[in-house]
């Protein structure tokens, strides 16, 4: 059974997805910083990635599908000064079977 909230759909077990006609896609840009929950079937990518505001949401390191997220949180204290260093993450690995086992 599933509800539609938003963007998001809740499974009957209480998991979020994210819906295809997410604006919260590679190629975008990030509305807010926070943690956002990947979705890409194709590949085995990171369950959730910390994202600056106004950057882009990032690819798939294997394939020109592309990538759906959803916030989870939001982190504001994370926000980036003139002056602090930041890193642009423009694609997401994808993990190896057995490197997703160890984490």
């Amino acid at each position: 059974m599933r509800y539609r909230i938003g963007r998001f759909r809740l499974q009957s077990d209480g998991s979020r997805s994210v819906g295809k006609a997410s604006n919260l896609r590679t190629g975008c840009s990030v509305p807010k910083t926070g943690i956002y929950q990947v979705q890409h079937p194709q590949h085995r990518l990171p369950d959730e990635v910390t994202l600056i505001a106004n950057q882009t949401f990032p690819r798939c390191s294997k394939c020109s599908e592309p990538v759906y997220f959803g916030l989870v949180r939001s982190a504001p204290a994370v926000e980036t000064s003139p002056t602090s260093f930041s890193v642009n993450l423009y694609e997401l690995p994808e993990f190896a079977e057995d490197e997703s086992l160890a984490g």
